[in-house]
């Protein structure tokens, strides 16, 4: 076992990588046959770090670097491994169940932010953003990248091209040194390696990187991409004929859009968007919650927003990117210069929704935005401080604007926030924040909030995990670019964990506690306390526990309760992942406010087999408030995809929810199919059908066809 403040040592004393020249062009194939491969020296050491720390990787792992005008290459080569290698043609990014290798790089060298490229055996892509704590999964680049996998199964060889346009770096003549490190991920042993030693899950991942010396990019910039793109779709919902396909006049159904980037330095770019339209974005898991106090908060799919993203992620949670419904136009300034790194967002939004706030008296409601425009900008600066540390302020700024027939503003939103976090050595880290608003609908007078949290924080997985947090925030604050629910409130948590490595097949034992109240203002608040327990086994297996009793009062009702969950996660063999979850609780009927009781159930499964995966997730809840009737709640999801060839695929979705409350009964199918072919991200073709049919009314009460094609020019 590799100890923790050894791990950090080897770390800080490990070797540098050099990068060598390309002696003639390199061709990417996934076959190291040219000769400038002969001329870089292979990085060859790479010791376990998950699930535990251990020995060095089974076989041999060997990755090299070689460089020209235009890309910066890596060569991988894997020989001897225990198992057979999992290698199978999918969609780009979905390989996390493949044997991979990943290539971390700091290309500003401040040891807080970098890109991240996972290859599976084939050359199947994977890129990550990752920027002072944050992660970025849904950025994307062009790559080139190409693998095979060894006859006996038990090797392969990737080589993967950067162009030094599809990512940024700091400016300057000469050779720069940039921070790296490499992992070799083995699904079937549920274990991962790398070089340099590392821990797992540490805070700062780059800050244990080793030095990749000699870089010499030859860019000046990503220089100017455009991406056009044109939809042809026809939409219908209920009350239209659903058999007449109306196309008179031809261009109500033609849609074109553009897309811009220029870098006008290597780490500084613009980005803007013009009518985009997001038709080939995945339809959003149905909401089929019971007893909901609060709005549900939507995952970011759509493209313009994702690429990018960690450059206005603040601890405030300012922006929202949801909360801007159907963009007209976007814009987007990003990059950084020395220590400073800085974003801007801008859009004007065509469909504006209201607040998102339990309250809601003092932000923008139903009728505020109805057939108005709104204008939401969002500025966030970060300077580097306190060696890996940052503070960073960020500017919001929303206005609900005029629509067709109406002029003058309907409401205003502004605020400022500062925030920073502080390493305090090793895992420690400190941080905190505080921001001020100000709202007004129009009508009323303008109301004044504010919030601040500061936190104290030891990242788990290795040895002991602590977490101790504190939050306040006025009545008036309001997050109108965001997504804030609540105010009004003072909020505590305390989080503590400590992980074992047993051995004997048992991996890690995680026992953990958690703590946590929230005081309202008005008197109402919540309390809870529990308990819980991860365990690891032969890397692959995690069953888990937790239950605890909490205690409620809202509106002078006061509600005792206590909550058990358990689940597990984990393959089944080479080709299927498991994880049902099952719980019981009993607590607050929040329309009612007297004491009801909940079940629930949950699994989710992917069936991985050569070409085809298949996702599936079955849940239902059933919720029981004394004197009332029960209510009960179903979701059945399948997602099916094929992928023929790396850049032709092709997916079904069905999904069936069911809602029965004492309100009535929602039902529904939603039935979609989508081809898609992409070459690189940016030059695509997409053609598509969904409908959503009410089963209630045994009626379809939304249709829509389309046919989307983009290309993407680096002229």
């Amino acid at each position: 076992m590799v100890l923790p403040f050894v791990s950090a040592a080897l770390a800080a004393s490990s070797p540098p990588i050099a990068v060598a020249t390309a002696t003639g062009p390199i061709v990417v194939d996934g076959v190291l046959d040219e000769p400038s491969w002969a001329f870089a020296v292979p990085e060859d050491v790479f010791l376990r770090y998950i699930p535990s720390a251990g020995g060095p990787s089974p076989g041999t792992t060997q990755v090299r670097f070689v460089q020209d005008d235009r890309a910066l290459y890596v060569g991988i080569r894997i020989t001897g491994s225990e198992m057979p290698i999992r290698a199978r043609v999918s969609q780009r990014e979905a390989i996390n169940s493949d044997d991979q290798v990943g290539v971390y790089l700091d290309t500003f060298h401040d040891r807080r932010s970098g890109y991240i490229f996972y290859l599976n055996p084939l050359g199947i892509q994977q890129d990550i953003r990752h920027n002072s704590g944050k992660w970025n999964p849904f950025w994307d680049t062009v790559l080139r990248s190409a693998g095979n996998v060894d006859a006996d199964k038990h090797g392969y060889t990737i080589e993967l091209a950067i162009p030094w346009r599809s990512i940024k770096y700091e400016s300057g003549d000469g050779p720069k040194t940039w921070g790296v490190i490499l992992t070799r991920k083995i699904p079937g042993e549920g274990a991962k390696y790398a070089f340099p030693v590392i821990q797992r899950d540490h805070p700062i991942p780059f800050s244990e990187g080793a030095d990749l010396i000699g870089v010499q990019p030859r860019g000046r910039g990503s220089a100017l991409e455009l991406q056009p793109s044109l939809t042809l779709a026809q939409s219908w919902e209920e009350g239209d004929d659903l058999d007449d396909l109306d196309l008179d006049p031809w261009y109500q159904a033609v849609r074109p859009s553009l897309d811009l980037r220029y870098g006008i330095t290597p780490d500084l770019g613009i980005a803007a968007t013009l009518n985009p339209d997001f038709s080939q974005v995945e339809a959003d898991v149905a909401d089929v919650r019971l007893n909901p106090r609060f709005a549900f908060q939507f995952p970011e799919l759509r493209p313009f927003f994702l690429d990018g993203v960690d450059a206005y992620q603040d601890r405030s949670s300012t922006l929202y990117t949801r909360s801007i419904a159907e963009p007209l136009y976007g814009a987007k300034v990003t990059g950084r210069e020395g220590s400073v790194s800085v974003g801007i967002v801008h859009a004007l939004d065509q469909s504006p929704l209201a607040s998102f706030h339990e309250d809601g008296t003092d932000g923008f409601d139903e009728e505020d935005v109805a057939g108005r425009l709104a204008s939401t900008t969002v500025a966030r600066g970060r300077a580097d401080a306190f060696g890996t540390g940052y503070v960073g302020w960020t500017l919001a700024d929303k206005r609900i604007v005029g629509g067709p027939g109406q002029s003058g503003s309907a409401g205003v939103y502004d605020a400022a926030s500062v925030d920073t976090n502080v390493p305090l050595g090793g895992r420690w880290l400190a941080g905190g924040s505080t921001q001020h608003s100000l709202t007004s609908d129009g009508t009323a007078e303008a109301a004044w909030g504010s919030s601040s949290e500061v936190s104290v924080e030891r990242s788990g997985g290795v040895g002991t995990g602590f977490l101790l947090a504190g939050e306040y925030t006025t009545v008036d604050f309001r997050q109108e670019a965001g997504f804030l629910t609540q105010s009004g409130l003072w909020r505590s948590k305390v989080d503590l964990d400590h992980t074992f490595t047993p051995g004997g097949g048992v991996d890690t034992v995680v026992p953990w506690l958690f703590a946590e109240t929230t005081e309202e203002l008005d008197g109402d608040h919540y309390r809870s306390a529990e308990v819980g327990t991860e365990v690891t086994i032969h890397g692959v297996h995690v069953p888990w526990f937790e239950a605890g009793i909490d205690h409620r009062v809202l509106d002078d009702a006061t509600v005792p309760g206590w909550f058990a969950f358990t689940g597990y996660e984990g393959q089944i063999g080479s080709i299927l992942e498991v994880a049902p979850k099952v719980g019981v609780l009993r607590g607050m009927d929040f329309d009612t406010l007297t004491p009801a009781a909940d079940q629930f159930g949950e699994l989710t499964a992917t069936l991985r087999a050569r070409s085809t995966r298949v996702d599936l997730t079955a849940s239902g809840a059933r919720h029981t408030s004394e004197g009332q009737q029960t209510e009960l709640a179903s979701l059945l999801r399948g997602r099916f995809n094929w992928q023929f060839t790396r850049p032709l695929g092709a997916r079904i979705v069905v999904q069936h929810d069911r809602v029965d409350e004492a309100e009535g009964l929602e039902e529904s199918l939603l039935l979609s199919a989508l081809v898609t072919f992409l070459d690189v991200p940016g030059t695509e073709l997409h053609a598509g059908w969904t409908e959503i049919i009410d089963l209630v009314t045994e009626t379809t009460s939304e249709r829509t066809i389309f046919l989307k094609a983009s290309v993407l020019f680096r002229p």
